[in-house]
């Protein structure tokens, strides 16, 4: 529960840290059960915080992601080698980084909100991500808890010193254990703040304008006049005042049955285009036959014809498809997701006569290998357009934002989000909000971001070297716990053969 008091909306990121320190100090010498349990008891108090926004579209699907959550938890806390408390500094970073690795991909594409990482982005450590995006971010979260528990477990071990060496032979492991825990968890974000930012060259800044159209919260699509929609949208785009070169409409401000290059909305939005001499991008949501439909972001150039078009790759399941769908449809009401959207299979990238973007559509912002790949095809400034008019409460709109932050820390760019009622806003490379709108109101943000072209080494590397350094970290650390263990079986072994041989003398 203090993990998932450290993810927005709450984001006291301090309880992150003594919340892994809470596990950290009561693993060492746990059997696989109780480790089993202490991993499904964390995970269960972290996801059923986190993600209880779920239970407003569903509550048996709130229960079934909040439990199979918490499993990846559970899986984590099962494989550190718990028999040493050295094992356990080492071993239970890496093994949290597996987990997450895990959940950002499993089951269905992964779900990887209510994360650890997402506390994270106002702490000390969050330069970390430059160097190994969230996932080590989370693993230096759960390293700050191991230091903290170390750090009580000296505490205790020096008060408790006597007066006879011998007694005191446990004090100095304990406080090398403390000081090299220390120097890794300190040693990490330094690196990640003396990497190469992202930053190349010195390109013009660009001048952008955000449209949050406004309106009620909490409702569905299926429930609501697309029509309405775009207007309000539409009506507040006049505020808009030039110079701008890059205006930024939501995600399916736009939606159609028919081709979207013929309809009357299409006309509207190309002639602000041209009437402000600017490129405009807006969220298009276009059927394809009877069930399907293309969720894309459109680029209109200053000249009011069609740039470029991206179409959503990573989808929502369950919000905007239905996986096994005959199947489910027995067994639960799925008439709010009539209709399956078509996944696109390319990088996230526009490009558009204002700059060439990295777009990420909504969900996709809670992935780190979008941003890496809009940006590694050429980016030079990330666009979220999104949609969170269906969630009542603030905890996804906040932990958005949050992503937000993550994202433009891992690639050293500016970004800008826009949603029918919030947040919208503008986003620094070192994950300072500028500006943002408020929930559910009519708004309009102007504001200059800047281009960028140079890579971080998170761009360059991405997941898989984490990931695998944490495995490799795991392994060493079940190996040399067994080692151990197998040393002071002989030892002990040793010691009652000379005390069995005088007994039978």
């Amino acid at each position: 529960m203090l993990v998932a008091l450290s993810v927005p909306p709450f984001g006291w990121w301090l309880l992150g840290w003594l919340g892994f320190a809470g596990i950290a100090y009561l693993l060492p010498g746990r059997t696989w059960r109780e480790r089993l349990a202490l991993g499904f008891g964390a995970g269960l108090g972290q996801y059923a915080i986190g993600l209880f926004w779920v239970s407003e579209f569903s509550i048996p699907g709130c229960v079934v992601l909040m439990i199979v959550s918490a499993l990846f938890m559970s899986a984590a806390l099962l494989v550190v080698p718990s028999s040493r408390q050295a094992s356990v500094a080492a071993g239970l970073p890496a093994a949290v980084v597996l987990a997450d690795w895990a959940r950002d991909r499993f089951p269905l594409g992964g779900f990887p909100l209510g994360a650890a990482s997402l506390g994270q982005t106002l702490s000390p450590l969050i330069p970390v991500v430059r160097i190994g995006g969230s996932l080590l971010l989370t693993g230096e979260t759960a390293l700050a808890g191991v230091v903290l528990a170390q750090l009580v477990r000296t505490t205790l071990a020096w008060r408790r010193r006597s007066p006879h060496p011998d007694r005191n032979a446990t004090l100095p492991p304990i406080l090398a254990g403390f000081a090299a825990a220390s120097a890794v968890a300190v040693a990490l974000p330094v690196a990640g703040y003396l990497s190469p930012s992202g930053a190349g060259g010195h390109l013009p800044s660009m001048r952008v304008g955000l449209v949050q159209g406004g309106g009620p919260r909490g409702t569905r699509a299926i429930h609501t006049d697309p029509q309405v929609v775009f207007n309000r949208h539409i009506d507040a785009a006049s505020a808009i005042r030039p110079p701008v070169d890059l205006v930024v409409f939501p995600e399916g401000v736009e939606q159609t049955s028919i081709d979207f290059t013929t309809t009357v909305d299409t006309a509207q939005l190309s002639g602000i285009a041209t009437g402000l001499d600017a490129t405009v991008v807006a969220g298009v949501e276009q059927d394809v036959g009877v069930r399907r439909y293309l969720n894309e972001i459109v680029a209109w150039s200053p000249s009011g014809a069609v740039a470029g078009t991206y179409v959503k790759n990573h989808l929502v399941p369950f919000g905007e498809y239905v996986p096994w769908r005959s199947l489910i449809q027995r067994f639960f009401n799925i008439n709010d997701v009539p209709y399956d959207a078509i996944a696109g299979h390319s990088p996230g990238f526009l490009r558009t006569p204002a700059a060439p973007l990295a777009v990420m559509i909504s969900y996709e912002v809670f992935f780190d290998e979008r941003a890496r790949g809009g940006v590694r095809a050429g980016g030079q400034l990330l666009v979220v357009p999104t949609n969170t008019a269906s969630y009542r409460s603030s905890q996804v709109p906040t932990q958005e934002l949050a992503a937000d932050r993550l994202r433009a820390w891992e690639t050293g760019r500016w970004l800008v989000q826009v949603t029918p009622t919030g947040y919208s806003g503008i986003v620094t490379p070192t994950g300072h909000v500028v500006t943002r709108s408020t929930l559910g109101r009519q708004t309009v943000i102007q504001g200059r971001v800047d281009r960028e072209t140079g890579r971080t080494v998170y761009v360059t590397i991405g997941d898989d070297p984490v990931a695998l350094a944490a495995l490799a970290v795991l392994v060493v650390a079940a190996g040399a716990s067994g080692a151990v263990g197998s040393a002071r079986r002989r030892l002990r072994m040793r010691r009652r053969r000379p005390a069995e041989t005088t007994a039978a003398g």
